[in-house]
């Protein structure tokens, strides 16, 4: 549940009985998550905006991971506010989002804007040690013809980026080298 103001409390129901949920627990953060995804047993990924306490003005995008051990208690161990980027497709479409915690991937594009200027990534991250790590930054190439939208999986040691426009592009997951073009 998402009451979103000028901030974004994350809440913990039990729902063993559907006719009489129980709230266990509440956790108050800035901005607000359009997306939650579990990550590991204890741990739940956030992925939406930073925001102003007092106003609610966006601030650019966010991660948060949550740590869900105690249901009563829930606890932000850590967020990354992207004040580069304010949008990401994957703010309204979860497919948009490449998530793999047995893999420890993060993945998803991102665009930013500012004084005329207009730029569009493709942003990977890990979580490590109680921390967002930015793996790979691949700059995006935005034409005339308008705007594609991009999805990434993985095979190995391999990121494969796809466009709405059915182009590809390989790229090693650890250097970020292009590979191919296809």
């Amino acid at each position: 549940m998402v009451p979103f103001r000028q901030t974004d409390p994350l809440f913990a129901f039990d729902l063993t009985d559907p006719r009489n949920p129980r709230l266990l627990g509440e956790l108050k953060v800035s901005g607000f998550s359009e997306y939650l995804h579990f990550y590991g047993e204890n741990s739940l990924l956030g992925f939406g905006m930073e925001a102003d306490e007092e106003t609610g003005a966006e601030k650019g995008l966010k991660l948060s991971m949550f740590d869900i051990t105690d249901p009563a208690e829930p606890k932000e161990q850590t967020r990354i506010h992207l004040k580069d980027y304010n949008y990401s497709e994957a703010l309204w479409d979860h497919h948009a989002l490449l998530i793999d915690p047995a893999e420890n991937l993060i993945g998803f594009e991102a665009e930013g804007s500012s004084q005329g200027r207009y730029w569009k990534n493709y942003l990977v991250y890990a979580y490590e040690e109680g921390a967002f790590t930015q793996k790979l930054k691949i700059q995006l190439q935005t034409d005339a013809k308008g705007y594609y939208r991009t999805r990434a999986t993985y095979i190995g040691e391999t990121l494969y980026l796809l466009f709405e426009d059915g182009r590809a592009q390989s790229y090693n997951r650890t250097t970020g080298a292009l590979i191919e073009e296809i």
